[in-house]
């Protein structure tokens, strides 16, 4: 492996070759990247462990090791499949660099049985949020219309937090979000999400923008005037839901999950679901059609008196 411009550096440089290659090449959001930097520094831990310098010096049985390792940690099977996943790009990209001769990583794999079903809300419950959240709150019209939004469009958290006004088309009820990647998609909002929209930018955000002089055009502002973050979003879901249907609370991606999961449920296709969430591959949809199904048989397991 001498021969490789890289293969004496140590391991911190070529992972770092390989982050600026997902954010400067591949685009990757920042919440994607800091997953991967947060997986590649366990990886890099073990190799420090292991006292492996470079990259060049991997082999696949050293790779089984550390995806051992992270489950004897305790690690959900989940998140050792992703740091799984990781692996396998960071050496396909210093293969195809060629930083190092062979890919160690070729048939490392790491099946989950089964997926997690995600955590959604029953229609009762959104019922519930929807009417009842920001009601104690000091910005009540903020955080209803937030609610409102996450639910009737189904977009990211990120992507609500990056919303502008000119974003909003009130008359046509659609809003122009930028997601992963930089893709951008027009999504739908019905009229009780854009009534607490509307409310929010007339009564409640000119005073928010006051207090923190800002003069800018996102949407979304926290008590100070500037705009708001994904971590003030999720404690603000997670107070208004724990407080209306109980237990500790859901997150913003609970409400994408309840979305798209109500949309099915209604008769809407994969396509036109895919397409609202923003989702490149149709594959990533379909988890929904199992939760889809799952309800119908409770649903007949319930009523059918020969179930």
């Amino acid at each position: 492996m001498t021969g490789k411009r890289e293969a004496r550096s140590n391991a911190g440089e070529s992972v770092g070759s390989f982050l600026t290659f997902l954010r400067d090449v591949k685009n990757l959001s920042g919440n994607t990247l800091s997953s991967y930097r947060g997986d590649l520094e366990h990886f890099t831990d073990f190799l420090d462990r292991m006292d492996v310098d470079c990259l060049a010096d991997v082999d696949h049985r050293m790779l089984r090791s550390f995806l051992a390792n992270q489950q004897a940690r305790g690690y959900s099977r989940s998140t050792v499949a992703r740091r799984c996943a990781c692996l396998r790009s960071l050496f396909r990209f210093l293969t195809d660099a060629d930083i190092i001769d062979s890919n160690p990583a070729t048939t490392l794999s790491f099946p989950v049985k089964g997926r997690d079903v995600p955590r959604f809300l029953t229609e009762a419950e959104v019922e519930v949020l929807a009417c009842e959240s920001g009601a104690a709150g000091e910005q009540g019209l903020r955080d209803r219309a937030i609610i409102e939004l996450l639910y009737a469009t189904g977009i990211r958290v990120s992507e609500l937090c990056a919303l502008v006004t000119l974003d909003v088309d009130f008359a046509s009820g659609v809003l122009r979000v930028v997601g992963k990647g930089d893709r951008e998609r027009s999504v739908l909002a019905g009229w009780p999400a854009l009534k607490a929209l509307r409310e929010y930018l007339d009564r409640e955000r000119p005073a928010l923008a006051r207090a923190g002089e800002y003069s800018g055009d996102v949407v979304f502002l926290g008590r100070r005037g500037s705009p708001i973050d994904p971590r003030q979003v999720r404690r603000i879901v997670r107070a208004e839901s724990r407080a209306l249907v109980g237990g500790e609370g859901v997150s913003p991606h609970a409400l994408r999950h309840t979305f798209a999961t109500h949309l099915l449920a209604h008769g809407a296709d994969l396509r036109s679901v895919q397409e609202l969430l923003g989702h490149k591959n149709i594959a990533t949809t379909r988890v929904y059609t199992h939760l889809t199904r799952s309800e119908i048989q409770k649903a007949y397991n319930r009523s059918h008196p020969r179930a």
